[in-house]
């Protein structure tokens, strides 16, 4: 029994790996238990083909490397099984071949019934509004102007690197965070130069304090604080063009267009034509494209605050 639901989990991301290239979910439509069990399979899938035509690139291959995390029994018939799904795509962008990758906790439930196993149901794991980590109705546009303990210049291949090293794991001197865009994007900033600014209050400044007992501002944690604490303090100005961003530079997204700020990025590359490729947590991203067309969170309502860092602090 633990060798045919194994196969069966083997099987359907195998035959996923070949949808990314195709398009096409029938084949894991017949491993799954009907249309709805694989909806947010498809929705993936439709989402990264939606982005791929919008920038006129072809995928050429698809990698996925498994780790099966857990494997809980809910009953005899019904099986939750956690899995790290790393996926990796090699694309032809007109002059010459690119990657990105992502690295995505999933959780798949599989029923036995009629003598086999099948897919009921695949959830991407960690789904949270990052505005659920603050409580309270908080005005993030209030900033404060208290100048940072040092003066430093923005060095931004150091952030570069930290944002490379660490775009698939989590640096253990840090909290993780179940939401982690703001505070990998945070620590990015700081192994770059940007110097943290102190404050009491939480809900003021941009830091992080080390300890048994950590504590850090809503600005290094929260992207709604983030994206205002970075444009009102002047460490980071707005600008039109993303193909003016440097690396190092920040993107904040928010994907209903409704003045809540929900996820941060940080540019590391770019590509021929000169857009952004970017690095994330949360969904751990490797080189995404920058508009994120691909994410199931985007929307045609979504907004971007593209925001070059200072130089000089």
């Amino acid at each position: 029994m633990n060798t045919e639901w194994r196969q069966v989990i083997q099987q359907f991301f195998e035959a996923k790996n070949r949808a990314w290239l195709s398009g096409d979910g029938e084949e894991i439509l017949q491993l799954a238990s009907g249309p709805e069990a694989v909806r947010t399979c498809l929705e993936d899938i439709h989402a990264l083909h939606r982005s791929a035509a919008g920038r006129g690139i072809q995928y050429q291959k698809s990698r996925t490397n498994l780790k099966i995390v857990r494997a809980a029994p809910v009953s005899n018939e019904k099986l939750h099984v956690d899995v790290l799904e790393q996926l990796t795509w090699i694309y032809n962008d007109g002059e010459e071949l690119e990657h990105q990758a992502r690295l995505q906790p999933v959780r798949v439930t599989l029923i036995h019934s009629g003598g086999r196993w099948k897919l009921e149901k695949f959830d991407r794991i960690g789904e949270k509004d990052e505005r659920n980590l603050v409580k309270g109705d908080l005005d993030f546009r209030l900033f404060d102007t208290q100048q940072a303990v040092r003066q430093a210049r923005y060095d931004r291949r150091k952030a570069q690197r930290y944002a490379e090293l660490w775009w698939s794991g989590y640096n253990p001197q840090y909290k993780r965070f179940e939401v982690d865009c703001t505070n990998y994007v945070s620590q990015c900033l700081y192994a770059g130069g940007m110097p943290m600014a102190y404050h009491p209050r939480k809900d003021r400044g941009w830091w992080y304090r080390h300890g048994s007992h950590p504590s850090w501002s809503y600005s290094w944690a929260v992207a709604h604080a983030f994206r205002w604490y970075l444009e009102g303090s002047g460490r980071g100005i707005a600008i039109n063009d993303p193909r003016e961003l440097l690396v190092g530079d920040v993107i904040c997204y928010d994907w209903d267009g409704d003045g809540r700020w929900q996820h941060n990025t940080i540019v590391v590359d770019f590509d021929r034509y000169g857009m952004p490729l970017v690095n994330a947590h949360t969904v751990a991203s490797h080189r995404r494209y920058w508009d994120y067309q691909d994410s199931y969170a985007w929307s045609e309502r979504t907004k971007y605050r593209l925001l070059r860092i200072r130089d000089v602090f």
